[in-house]
């Protein structure tokens, strides 16, 4: 986004003081612009007819309707050009939030890291496309809510995925991530098809090992090397008949 520019954003939610504190918290990003406040669903809807906001913070529990029943209403009238922050204090509705299409998901009391961090992606992410499901992972755009095992649901962004690496022992994959200190591990049903498709930016470089090259800072006598967070991982290398194709998606001089 030009930084001359600006989202224009609409807060719905039944709770006056909730609105009044997420405006004041959206009032700290100078790319952001509160362009109206709602309280129910039938009034958001004559709102976002009238603004055609970029970008909607979205309460799940409104006293006429339901939110994510909202979203679909919200979203024909916008023909798609809006995106949906489902804001709540509900964890459970996650995984509904994104199969109907939600941008993203805010917990109830506000987290401002979780905040800074939909911000930057509303700021930088081109407009979302449906999320689509992909086995026991539902992917958009910028996100994907993963399966990390029978009940629940992990949020990831794709930006904070490094390294997917195959787990000899547990017979599964798991997810180098930028947040955390440990590899999370993904359902058995996900496989390395599956994981190559979740963008352009993952190739694969050898049977186990699956690498965003948007992390890759070098490769050196075949073994990678990577941008922080990722630095410390020293022990990927690049199988001979991975080679070519991880040399493909890099300019030669």
């Amino acid at each position: 986004m030009n930084k001359d520019q600006h989202l224009r954003a609409i807060i719905i939610d039944d709770d006056p003081k909730d609105i009044k504190l997420l405006e004041a918290y959206l009032q700290h990003y100078n790319e952001i612009e509160v362009i109206g406040t709602y309280d129910n669903g039938a009034k958001s809807l004559e709102g976002i007819k009238k603004h055609s906001p970029d970008v909607v913070f979205l309460d799940i529990e409104l006293p006429d309707m339901k939110g994510l029943e909202l979203i679909e209403s919200l979203d024909a009238q916008t023909l798609g050009k809006c995106r949906f922050v489902i804001y709540t204090a509900y964890v459970d509705y996650m995984l509904e939030s994104f199969r109907n299409h939600a941008f993203d998901f805010l917990l109830k009391p506000i987290c401002l890291d979780d905040l800074n961090g939909i911000i930057r992606r509303l700021l930088v992410a081109p407009m979302q496309q449906a999320p689509k499901s992909n086995g026991r992972i539902y992917v958009s755009e910028r996100s994907m809510l993963m399966s990390i095992n029978s009940s629940d649901y992990r949020l990831i962004h794709l930006q904070d995925i490094g390294i997917l690496q195959y787990n000899s022992e547990l017979r599964l994959w798991e997810a180098i991530l930028a947040q955390s200190d440990k590899p999370v591990k993904l359902k058995r049903t996900v496989n390395s098809k599956k994981l190559l498709s979740l963008g352009e930016q993952f190739v694969q470089v050898n049977q186990k090992f699956i690498i965003n090259i948007d992390c890759l800072y070098q490769v050196i006598d075949n073994r990678c090397e990577f941008y922080p967070p990722f630095h410390w991982v020293n022990y990927v290398h690049v199988g001979a008949s991975f080679k070519r194709q991880l040399m493909s998606r890099f300019y030669s001089i």
